[in-house]
């Protein structure tokens, strides 16, 4: 683990698709119409369904469990994020994850997830407990 200020996390990806979105919307119990029902996706303001919101998350998750080298996230990880644009099925969503500083008992990383056009999905920062 480096936790020097300005260190680059390995970057994640995970490819959105209609059968993942299906699988979380069971997991989670949410199954709003604009997630899981393509023809009433399609009258929304997306035109389609997107992911939820946990689900472009996820390729920063795993850089900081591959960084940390641990199996979980440790409770007291907090997080602070922005929804910039909706995922859709067929993206690919990467992440950029790196250390910004350090403080006594925890290291702050700042985070953005891109797609595969590099377009803004979510940003945010994250308190990483040492």
């Amino acid at each position: 683990m480096n936790d020097a200020p300005d260190s680059v996390l390995p970057s994640c990806e995970i490819r959105i698709t209609q059968a993942l979105i299906n699988e979380y919307a069971h997991l989670s119990g949410d199954f709003n119409p604009v997630h899981v029902d393509p023809q009433a996706a399609a009258g929304s303001s997306f035109g389609t369904t997107i992911a939820h919101g946990c689900i472009p998350l996820e390729p920063v998750f795993q850089s900081l469990l591959r960084w940390s080298g641990l199996q979980s996230l440790p409770t007291q990880t907090r997080f602070r994020l922005r929804y910039r644009a909706p995922s859709r099925p067929g993206d690919t969503i990467h992440s950029q994850v790196q250390v910004t500083s350090r403080e006594p008992g925890k290291v702050q990383l700042s985070f953005a997830c891109l797609n595969q056009l590099d377009q803004l999905v979510l940003d945010g920062d994250c308190d990483f407990p040492l």
